[in-house]
């Protein structure tokens, strides 16, 4: 071989060795950002809201002018939240996609936790699971609602983390969610708080994180 195959052969030598480096360095930042357009995809399919928000969804105009408008303090680094028709809205300040929706009730009372049982119920459909009579959970991986038959069947054998949640909604309530006793039931029972704090909120700490990691890796 002569001297201008050898140089040849050292030039594509360097080019490939200098391919393979930015493989290495752009390829898992290409795979990490194709991961989090695929998570947010998903969520988004989901179609989990309320007031016209969606988990995962960009402000429309409309939705941004109010946001303007009704800017609430306290946000976290990256994102901004507002308030619309009694719903607090966090999205991310980058990309204006909703990351979480909640709405809190001081004072409430027993048919106002009902209500809003109701509300949520009506729009997400039969609970996954009631914890300590006071938390309404409802669980969602990419293909829907995870039923209560399915979360409990993988809880026992510690196997929740398979199920492939990415969305959650969440309600607590300082007082019991159960219905209360009737007749002698309630006979030996301890007195119950009849008003409290009542929450739910929306969102998927999967996406909150992947947001919340792209905050500071930049």
């Amino acid at each position: 071989m002569g001297c201008v195959g050898v140089k040849r052969m050292k030039i594509l030598a360097g080019a490939v060795a200098t391919f393979v480096v930015l493989c290495l360095v752009v390829c898992p930042a290409m795979g990490s950002k194709q991961k989090k357009t695929d998570l947010v995809e998903q969520v988004v399919a989901l179609n989990l809201g309320m007031n016209g928000y969606v988990i995962g969804q960009k402000l429309t105009v409309d939705q941004k002018r109010i946001g303007e408008k009704n800017t609430e303090p306290g946000a976290y680094e990256g994102t901004y939240k507002f308030g619309d028709n009694n719903v607090i809205v966090v999205v991310d300040k980058e990309t204006d996609r909703v990351l979480a929706l909640y709405r809190q009730k001081k004072d409430a009372d027993k048919s106002q936790l009902k209500a809003m049982v109701v509300e949520l119920m009506d729009t997400f459909g039969e609970p996954t699971v009631l914890a300590h009579d006071k938390i309404l959970y409802w669980a969602f991986n990419k293909y829907g609602a995870v039923s209560e038959d399915d979360f409990n069947k993988a809880k026992k054998v510690n196997q929740t983390p398979n199920l492939g949640i990415i969305a959650t909604v969440k309600l607590n309530s300082d007082f019991e969610i159960t219905p209360d006793a009737k007749g002698d039931d309630k006979k030996e029972e301890q007195p119950k708080l009849s008003k409290g704090t009542v929450y739910y909120i929306i969102t998927s700490d999967l996406l909150v994180q992947q947001f919340m990691k792209g905050h500071k890796e930049q």
